[in-house]
């Protein structure tokens, strides 16, 4: 699965925040190890053996040229903005404020 560089951004401030482990850069295969950048992420991982986890990992890219479309689930319109306009102008001409 591959992941906005902004929604990476937001994952990895969360995770580093409540003193979680963050690796971030390009994953590389050394004879029998893994790294991100020069950590050793094989080690790391052997250090966590036994002990209860959570590990993440997306493809982080940059957002695509072409916007995801979403439906609306309220008008069931199409749009790519962040919400959708047709609801957001009615809530908006609803509570007097067009």
């Amino acid at each position: 699965m591959t992941i906005s560089r902004k929604d990476s951004q937001t994952l990895s401030g969360t995770a580093a925040r409540t003193g979680a482990t963050v690796l971030g850069g390009t994953l590389t295969k050394e004879g029998d190890h893994y790294f991100i950048n020069k950590t050793d992420v094989t080690a790391l991982l052997e250090s966590l053996v036994g002990e209860q986890v959570v590990f993440i990992a997306a493809d982080v890219r940059e957002k695509s040229a072409t916007p995801e479309t979403k439906t609306c689930l309220t008008c069931g319109r199409d749009y790519t903005e962040a919400a959708c306009p047709h609801c957001a102008n009615v809530r908006a001409r609803l509570r007097g404020g067009r």
